[in-house]
C-alpha cells in the first residue's frame, strides 16, 4: 500500500471543485453518503463551521480524490468529542494512503480542538481500516462503532 503520488490533504471551506465527479463514483459504489453531505451543506444542517469542526479534501494530481469531515458529535449531550463525518474515498484511489491521510489530519484538527475523543459509525466492512489507523471499538458507546483516544480525560 503505497501514497499517491502528489497526495496534498487540505481544509476547505466549501464543497470543493470535483464534488460531482466524487459524488458520481460514491452513488455507483452504492453510497448515498456524499449526497447527504450534500443536502446538509445545501440546508444548512452541517456546514463543518463551528468551533474545532472542519471539512478536508484530497487531492492527487490535481483531481479530488477523497473527502471527510470533522464535526462536535452530535450525538453526545456534551461538547467532550469529534466525530468523523462523510469520508469517502474515490474507488480508483483506494489502498494508497488517501483515507489514512485523510482521518490523519481530521484527528490532528480533533486534538487541536481540545477534544479528548474521536468518533465515528462506520460500516462493517471499514472496521479494519478504522482499526489500524488507531481506532478502538466502541463498547457501550452511543452512535458510535469506533473511538480514537486523543488525550487524557479533561
Amino acid at each position: 500500500m503505497g501514497i499517491v503520488p502528489s497526495l496534498l490533504v487540505h481544509r476547505v471551506a466549501g464543497l470543493p471543485s470535483g464534488f460531482e465527479e466524487l459524488a458520481a463514483d460514491a452513488l455507483a459504489d452504492g453510497q448515498r453518503l456524499l449526497e447527504v453531505l450534500r443536502e446538509d451543506w445545501e440546508s444548512g444542517a452541517v456546514r463543518f463551521d463551528g468551533a474545532g469542526e472542519a471539512l478536508f479534501v484530497a487531492v492527487a494530481g490535481g483531481a479530488l480524490v477523497g473527502i471527510g469531515g470533522l464535526t462536535r458529535d452530535p450525538y453526545l449531550a456534551d461538547d467532550r468529542a469529534g466525530r468523523v463525518r462523510r469520508l469517502y474515498v474515490r474507488r480508483a484511489s483506494r489502498r494508497h494512503g488517501v483515507g489514512g491521510a485523510l482521518v490523519g489530519a481530521i484527528a490532528a484538527a480533533a486534538a487541536a480542538a481540545g477534544w479528548p475523543r474521536l468518533r465515528v459509525r462506520a460500516p462493517a466492512a471499514a472496521f479494519a481500516f478504522y482499526e489500524a489507523r488507531g481506532f478502538l471499538r466502541a463498547v457501550g458507546e452511543t452512535a458510535a462503532s469506533h473511538v480514537m483516544v486523543l488525550d487524557g480525560p479533561r
